[in-house]
């Protein structure tokens, strides 16, 4: 009977560090994604902005 209680705790010892690992592996990689994302939002608002500043310079030079 001993035996299988220490089999059974080992078993569920592995489980836990199993599920622990998924988790941490989850978090990682959804970090990693809200980085991506959130550099794709700033390169955009960096394009807008120089566009925007572009096309102003263009239609100051047009007004000269």
């Amino acid at each position: 009977m001993n035996h299988i209680y220490e089999t059974l705790t080992e078993v569920k010892t592995d489980i836990l560090h199993a599920s622990i690992s998924l988790e941490k592996e989850k978090n990682e990689r959804n970090q990693k994604e809200d980085s991506i994302r959130l550099l794709k939002a700033r390169r955009a608002i960096e394009q807008h902005l120089e566009e925007k500043r572009l096309n102003q310079a263009i239609s100051d030079g047009w007004d000269e």
